[in-house]
């Protein structure tokens, strides 16, 4: 039996978390790498249940577009500061907004999720696909993910668009009115309710210029198929992305797991439930940077990694931790080549209302919880529409932009494509994390 590896030198990870696989999608396991130190193990997956999130060709293409655009999302990210963030939760917000705008803020918008104005069919049948068959694939897994429009009561929304949002993101459209406290209340109780308390609130007040809000939510919980045990669970050091050393509550688990071991980093893969979901903890190597092992990632990389992936008994030691922060995105999208929407100028939503308006802010809470039992995540994302009149300037996007940060991402994955849920972007100091 060759020599385990402990996966505890650095705490500078990267985790590509809860990754959903049909059985009809698991590989034969590669020939391991030859410095590989885990102990190697015969490939078995059980207990699946017999439903499969089967799309077509034009509805993978889509999703592979939405995995570039989350990790282009997380490289504005980056940081010393914790960030918390869903790039799924994003784009279902984006492609909702897709569909309310038109002309070049329209184009814009897909663009960024890598998409034209030809394949915004293809991206809500592959939305709706995930709707209704995420919550599904794991008896042992709860999924939720919501999605509303609270609208001014004196705006009204087109019955065509509703009726889309309705059709294609099983978004509920409600009419409010925003001059009662209880227009809050409602829109602040929905975000809490869809996701189980994680987040309470998503905005503090309602200006009278809002015309509208936009929001999705997802919520997920997960317990681990092999359970970390608590006993194990000791305070020991920590290396930090600066390398600082911190003292920290480390979880202790040694299992079989899919292992790949390469020139750049580690990794292992975590499943939850019957292993429809896991989380991919990458472990930089010693010579890398966590800026370098993002940097260098992409949709084809993070495939193949998952691909090359062999069961090997792994002794692992991972921080117990709880992370939660609100992201502005105005700055981070209109960079990533979707301005016009926050601009009052230029923005165009007319396939959503007669009124004219613009995105004011756009905003993410989440909230990641990882233990012992397994991994808890919210997020709610929403847009703030506001009125177009003359009196508007020109709005100039504002946002968080900070660099250099460690990160957690979550994936759902089909039976040919995977499609990133969530990324959690933590400093090593001056952190609010809990561990």
């Amino acid at each position: 039996m060759k020599k385990m590896k402990t996966i505890d030198k650095t705490a500078t990870m990267v985790l590509a978390a809860m990754t959903l696989v049909s059985c009809a999608s698991a590989n034969k396991a590669q020939k391991p790498a030859d410095n590989m130190q885990a102990t190697k193990m015969e490939n078995n997956m059980e207990n699946l249940d017999n439903n499969y999130l089967i799309l077509s060709d034009e509805q993978n293409a889509a999703i592979d577009h939405t995995n570039a655009f989350a990790l282009n999302l997380m490289r504005t990210l980056t940081g010393m500061e914790p960030q918390v963030l869903s790039p799924l939760s994003v784009a279902y917000l984006m492609g909702m907004l897709a569909n309310g705008a038109n002309g070049d803020t329209q184009k814009e918008i897909l663009a960024t999720l890598n998409m034209d104005t030809n394949s915004i069919n293809n991206l809500n049948e592959s939305y709706k696909s995930i709707i209704s068959m995420a919550s599904k694939l794991d008896r042992q897994t709860t999924i939720n993910i919501a999605n509303i429009i609270a609208a001014n009561k004196n705006i009204s929304i087109k019955p065509e668009f509703a009726k889309l949002v309705g059709d294609m993101y099983k978004a509920d459209v409600e009419s409010l009115d925003f001059s009662s406290p209880k227009a809050l209340k409602h829109i602040n109780g929905w975000c809490k309710k869809q996701t189980e308390g994680m987040i309470p609130s998503i905005i503090e007040q309602l200006d009278p210029n809002t015309t509208s809000v936009l929001m999705n939510a997802i919520y997920f919980y997960g317990t681990w198929t092999n359970k970390f045990d608590p006993d194990q669970t000791k305070e020991e050091n920590f290396r930090g992305y600066t390398r600082d050393i911190r003292r920290v509550k480390m979880m202790h688990n040694e299992h079989e797991f899919h292992y790949i071991k390469n020139n750049d980093f580690a990794a292992v893969r975590l499943p939850y439930g019957n292993g429809t979901y896991s989380m991919t903890v990458i472990l930089p190597n010693e010579d890398k940077s966590v800026s370098e092992i993002i940097n260098g990632l992409d949709t084809k990389k993070l495939h193949e990694m998952n691909e090359s992936m062999e069961e090997c008994i792994v002794d692992l030691k991972l921080p117990r931790f709880s992370t939660t922060t609100e992201t502005k995105l105005n700055n981070p999208i209109a960079k990533l080549g979707a301005p016009s929407m926050f601009q009052s100028d230029k923005a165009d939503f007319s396939n959503m209302s007669a009124t004219s308006m613009y995105v004011s802010a756009m905003l993410q809470k989440a909230k990641i919880e990882v233990s012992e039992e397994g991994t808890k995540a919210a997020a709610v994302t929403a847009s703030i529409m506001a009125m177009i009149s003359r009196q508007n300037h020109p709005q100039q996007s504002s946002g968080n932009n900070p660099n250099n940060t460690t990160s957690i991402w979550q994936q759902l994955t089909t039976r040919r494509s995977s499609f990133r849920w969530w990324e959690c972007l933590k400093s090593s100091h001056k952190t609010k994390n809990k561990y």
